[in-house]
């Protein structure tokens, strides 16, 4: 039996990082904010769980300034546009997927670059060809032949259906190892608005890349070492939430719709989801040891908290993820799975973790991990 497995993930983040009470008193002190709209923004900032993100632009924790590329003078520059900010894309993008790879890499040491067969790429906030697959397999020194898979623009669960191709990838070819690779810089679509739903999207996203190696064959010599197996998958969407969380291409930038009513959706629909998870597999929710929340906002751990009847502990390393990184879209998730590949150990073999991520649909991906 073929049993494919999270051999090691690397993360990334840009080097500014932004304070989230700065980035608060930044917006608040800016001009034309009425106060209702300023109240508004104190309490979703107040309620984010974020203390920092990070951002591959430095002008999140400073004024605005007119040689700023988003936070310019209002008024005093047209709205940044679509190219502007694809530009900055295709300029940092790789880069910080780079970074990932060399973390990555570094735990998996007989493990050669040249040795990947496949490589999936996976990212919403930006979109170019030749792309990152291209860029990564030249910058990292991957065979030309590797074989590449884009998956762009699904939003916050992109990382799990990356993770089922790998899955199936590796059922079907043993030998396979295979390179899963992801970038968000959220922070590029900032939109200067006190609309509500704005608003919680310009409090929430921040900037990272995760990259992780997935095959059949255990790479971990290290004593202690484990990895991931990957054992189970399940997804659906709800379409009458539909418009309640949407992702398109505006005019100046990606637009992002998320009403209030998103946590109440996942809180009335992870347990069915999960039910029919568990009726495919055979196992129910008592067998699962850990858990790894997709941390869209404290609103949605903590509607998954109440509808699995789960304590705020066994969302603890979403909750850190959210605090020191915010959002980062479809990468986040990487980030929770590997605060567990740091503390887990030999001991902890066998044992499960139940992963989920949301996202436009409303989405629901969930998939079930073995402590290997």
């Amino acid at each position: 039996m073929v049993h494919p497995a999270i051999q090691a993930i690397g993360t990334a983040v840009p080097k500014y990082k932004i304070a989230q009470d700065l980035h608060y008193s930044i917006l608040e002190s800016a001009n034309g904010m009425s106060r209702g709209e300023k109240l508004v923004l104190k309490k979703i900032y107040n309620r984010s769980g974020i203390m920092h993100r990070h951002s591959v632009l430095n002008e999140f924790a400073a004024p605005d300034k007119d040689e700023n590329v988003l936070f310019h003078p209002s008024g005093k520059y047209p709205a940044t546009t679509i190219s502007q900010r694809m530009a900055i894309y295709e300029k940092h993008a790789a880069g910080l997927c780079e970074e990932a790879a060399a973390t990555c890499f570094a735990q998996l040491p007989s493990l050669s670059a040249k040795n990947i067969t496949h490589l999936i790429t996976f990212s919403c906030t930006g979109m170019y060809a030749p792309g990152l697959d291209i860029q990564l397999v030249e910058n990292l020194g991957l065979d030309k032949s590797v074989e590449r898979t884009c998956i762009n623009f699904m939003g916050c669960y992109a990382a799990i259906n990356a993770l089922k191709s790998a899955y199936h990838i590796c059922r079907s070819q043993p030998d396979a190892l295979v390179m899963i690779a992801g970038v968000e810089l959220c922070s590029l679509h900032y939109q200067r608005s006190y609309e509500p739903d704005q608003m919680v999207a310009n409090a929430l996203f921040g900037d990272g890349a995760a990259v992780a190696i997935i095959s059949a064959e255990s790479l971990q010599k290290a004593a202690g070492k484990v990895g991931l197996s990957l054992e189970h998958f399940y997804a659906e969407f709800e379409q009458s939430a539909g418009n309640d969380m949407v992702w398109r291409i505006g005019d100046t930038g990606f637009d992002l719709r998320l009403t209030p009513e998103v946590p109440n959706i996942v809180r009335l629909n992870i347990q069915p989801l999960l039910d029919k998870l568990f009726e495919k597999t055979g196992l129910n929710q008592s067998m699962i040891d850990f858990y790894a929340i997709h941390p869209g906002g404290t609103k949605i751990l903590e509607a998954c908290e109440e509808a699995l009847q789960i304590d705020a502990s066994k969302n603890a390393n979403s909750y850190e993820i959210l605090r020191d990184y915010g959002n980062m879209s479809s990468v986040t998730i990487l980030f929770v799975l590997n605060k567990y590949l740091g503390q887990l150990n030999a001991g902890d073999k066998g044992k499960k973790i139940l992963a989920c991520a949301f996202g436009p649909g409303i989405t629901m991906e969930s998939m079930i991990l073995d402590v290997a």
